[in-house]
């Protein structure tokens, strides 16, 4: 009679297994893109409701909630923006979608026309890179780090 000989578990090589299998595993997913979704998404049900003449700014603010941005020199635009966007590691964020509705109001204050925007109709906005100079003196590297050393502690 043959008695089967088995081999005894080597614990110390399963935790080698193990840990091969945790680092692979957050390797995996820490290359996994991050999506995320910002802005105002107004409610498609709602937004459907709204009528050019029928509705004013008061019940349009009950409607969709608080505009994204308004206007800048006017305030009969009120624009709801919504981005998505993907970002891999340390890579910029890509844009994969933008939804802006466009509200605008007449003179009255009664919904004039309701607009929706697309991708293609979206423009990239590059803020100015000045520096506004302020007063005051411009202090050194060594003298911001010494600049008190010595100075005596009011009595």
């Amino acid at each position: 009679m043959k008695f089967l000989k088995y081999r005894r578990f080597d614990e110390s090589r399963s935790g080698s297994i193990t840990a091969i299998i945790v680092v692979t595993a957050l390797a995996i997913t820490s290359c996994a893109p991050t999506v995320d979704l910002r802005g105002h998404i107004p409610n498609p049900e709602a937004l459907a409701l709204i009528k050019p003449g029928q509705q004013t700014r008061d019940q349009v603010f009950d409607m969709l909630g608080s505009p994204t941005a308004m206007g800048t020199f006017e305030d009969s635009h009120w624009y709801y923006i919504t981005r998505k966007t993907e970002q891999l590691a340390f890579y910029d964020a890509e844009l994969i979608e933008a939804k802006i509705v466009v509200v605008e109001f007449d003179t009255a204050g009664f919904v004039k026309e309701v607009a929706q925007l697309s991708n293609d109709e979206a423009r990239e906005i590059d803020p100015v890179g000045r520096i506004t100079p302020t007063k005051g003196r411009k202090l050194g590297i060594f003298q911001q780090l010494l600049g008190n050393y010595g100075a005596r502690a009011p009595d």
